[in-house]
């Protein structure tokens, strides 16, 4: 999760070492995995064309298409109790450890991003990430001030609308996106 959490702190972080390092290559692996699945490949460009003829700026909806199948999918995931537990315990360690994580940025933009994954870790709900409305603010907020990728205020409630379409398909193939990138890349140990 922490090169999640970087690109939602705006900053670039030092790899780890050790078992923190270790989680970060494991997640570089899950992520390349899912990203050249044809399934991400296939929902992403749907999902960015449906945008693209609904009007969405090309940033704005390459980046909904991308990071909107990610966060849709996650709210499905979220839902069996046993990854809901986990994703909050990540959640509450991300809080609790954010000035040791923190330190892996920049000196000059530490005390910045402590804050920032203090608010992460103290305050985001995973749950609401099944909401297609929750999920098209949340683009919105990320975006902004991106001026290739901003969400146009305007295109919230379209984006929104559109990723409602795609929510049912997302979460009947949750399980199975998950189970072939657990093949592709085994995990040595799970979350209880």
């Amino acid at each position: 999760m922490l090169p999640d959490l970087a690109a939602i702190a705006r900053v670039r972080m030092a790899t780890p070492t050790g078992d923190l390092g270790r989680g970060v290559e494991f997640h570089h692996a899950c992520d390349a995995s899912f990203h050249e699945s044809a399934w991400f490949r296939d929902t992403n460009r749907s999902l960015r064309d449906v945008l693209l003829d609904a009007g969405v700026t090309t940033g704005a909806a390459r980046a909904c298409s991308h990071a909107g199948t990610e966060m849709l999918l996650d709210g499905a995931l979220v839902t069996e109790a046993r990854i809901e537990r986990c994703a909050r315990r990540t959640l509450a360690a991300v809080d609790a450890d954010a000035e040791r994580l923190a330190s892996l940025a920049p000196a000059d933009a530490r005390a910045v991003v402590t804050q920032r994954l203090h608010l992460v870790g103290s305050s985001l709900d995973p749950l609401r990430y099944r909401d297609p409305a929750f999920v098209a603010d949340r683009l919105h907020r990320m975006t902004a001030g991106r001026r290739r990728i901003e969400v146009r205020r305007r295109d919230v409630r379209t984006i929104a609308d559109t990723l409602a379409r795609f929510a049912p398909a997302i979460r009947a193939a949750a399980p199975e996106v998950v189970a072939a990138v657990r093949r592709a890349v085994p995990s040595p140990r799970r979350p209880e």
